[in-house]
């Protein structure tokens, strides 16, 4: 049954809709406690309005609440040429958000036994592929070269591009380290530890065959207004991972649930609070900015996404946008894709005003 609250919520948002033509939709009243309905109903209004005022052909979108998705689904075209609309099972090239689920997959070899965490890298991979790294390594800083501290490497600032491609490059090295030490090709190991367990079948880090069902699925990039084909991702453990928001929903809830996800064990409890604990950013520094793994911790400046505790991370192709939101205290998540070169203020814009107000809703209105 529907509260008084949420009726409002919607009334308003219908009459808002139908009397302003152009305008964006006026923001909810103050939320009820639990009141999912009314977040969702604003943003749909508001995520369709966005769309059409910044030309973005296609976006999925994917809410949280614990072990709960209370929204998956998509807006627009995953492919407008064949007239193929998006969904929540639509997927994207989310870029930099495949550390997070390779950083997972490292985690998962320690566990198993096969990939050591502090051992020399060279320990894992043959010496004619260990070799003609070293120079490179030397660059990242990040002797003596253990899995853990190749996991350690990131930027030090938002502006930080060279401790981007460190952390590039250590990513793609934790992939072959983890292939040589299981024996089977990254991706393989990962579905089938990672990805099969959480019921997540299309998402993956190689292309599908050209009949697969997940093909099918997958959105046509846009590049300033165009379709647009990528050339093959060379450094899949880093940049690869073609995903949906639906199926990375089931991520999240498994990371807030220990390690967990309907009672099959995917992860130890420590190696999920692994994947979401703060470390410092740089040399044990107190610094604003903060990442676990590769998550920047919010918040980093008076505008950036109201509160504290989240866990964000952005990813992007020639094509493609991402962006994935977490806030671990209150085990929230929220998961945004999108199929255009434009789309990146979208992305950001809806990724955060999702998790505000499901905050919110989570919470009830502050108490004056």
């Amino acid at each position: 049954m529907f509260s008084l609250t949420r009726l409002a919520a919607v009334a308003m948002l219908l009459i808002a809709a139908g009397g302003c033509q152009g305008m964006a939709p006026a923001a909810p009243p103050a939320i009820a406690k639990g009141d999912y309905p009314a977040v969702v109903a604003y943003l749909k209004q508001r995520i369709a309005h966005d769309m059409g005022e910044q030309r973005v052909p296609g976006l999925s979108i994917a809410i949280v609440d614990d072990q709960r998705i209370v929204w998956a689904t998509g807006f627009g075209y995953a492919d407008a040429a064949r007239h193929r609309s998006a969904t929540g099972d639509t997927l994207y090239r989310v870029g930099a958000l495949s550390k997070v689920v390779t950083a997972a997959g490292v985690l998962r070899a320690a566990e198993d036994g096969r990939l050591s965490l502090d051992s020399p890298a060279g320990d894992a991979l043959p010496q004619w592929e260990f070799e003609p790294r070293r120079a490179a390594m030397q660059w990242m800083g990040s002797y003596p070269f253990t899995a853990r501290r190749l996991l350690a490497l990131r930027p030090d600032t938002l502006e930080d591009t060279m401790g981007r491609a460190r952390a590039d490059m250590g990513y793609a090295l934790l992939g072959d380290m983890i292939a040589h030490a299981a024996d089977e090709p990254f991706d393989t190991y990962v579905r089938r530890t990672l990805l099969q367990p959480l019921n997540i079948p299309r998402t993956g880090f190689r292309l599908a065959v050209e009949h697969d069902e997940s093909r099918e699925l997958r959105a046509s990039g846009y590049r300033r207004g165009v379709p647009w084909v990528e050339a093959p991702q060379s450094n899949e453990a880093a940049d690869g991972l073609w995903a949906s928001s639906a199926e990375m929903a089931r991520f999240s809830s498994m990371l807030f649930a220990g390690g967990t996800y309907k009672g099959r064990r995917v992860l130890k409890d420590e190696s999920a609070s692994a994947v979401l604990n703060l470390e410092t950013v740089a040399n044990g520094m107190d610094l604003e900015c903060r990442l676990a793994l590769s998550w920047l911790a919010a918040p980093c400046d008076a505008d950036y996404i109201a509160g504290d505790a989240l866990r964000e991370h952005s990813g992007a192709t020639e094509a493609f946008h991402a962006r994935w939101v977490l806030a671990p205290r209150e085990k929230l998540a929220v998961l945004v894709m999108s199929n255009a070169d434009t789309s990146e203020p979208l992305v950001a814009s809806v990724s955060s005003l999702a998790m505000n107000l499901m905050r919110q809703a989570k919470q009830g209105p502050a108490q004056e």
